[in-house]
């Protein structure tokens, strides 16, 4: 898994270059710090991970497929956004605080 890490930052870092850009650059362009994109290497950042696919002209399901699912989807979830994974386990109902049933019980005592 290593050395298919390496390859494929390699390979980035050699189309980034056939371009005219380095990780300094971007970061410039971006107006973020350079280690923003250098981090995608060892940590799954999805923004960054997508500005650099985009960079090398492919998707970052291709240059990352252990961080995608098969729908193309973040395979990780964040302390901060539960993302679509969270969605799909669990009802509207739950995600807002309310059993499901209790809508309409609701419903029947108004009419």
């Amino acid at each position: 898994m290593q050395e298919e890490s390496n390859n494929t930052w390699g390979w980035i870092k050699h189309r980034l270059y056939i371009q005219g850009f380095t990780f300094n650059e971007l970061a410039r362009i971006h107006k973020v710090d350079r280690t923003c994109f250098t981090g995608v290497k060892n940590k799954p950042i999805p923004k960054y991970e997508r500005l650099l696919a985009d960079y090398v002209g492919c998707d970052p399901w291709l240059l990352w497929p252990s961080r995608y699912d098969d729908a193309h989807n973040p395979n990780r979830t964040s302390s901060r956004y539960q993302g679509h994974k969270y969605l799909l386990e669990h009802t509207h109902e739950e995600i807002n605080g309310k059993k499901e049933g209790e809508n309409s019980s609701m419903m029947e005592r108004s009419q």
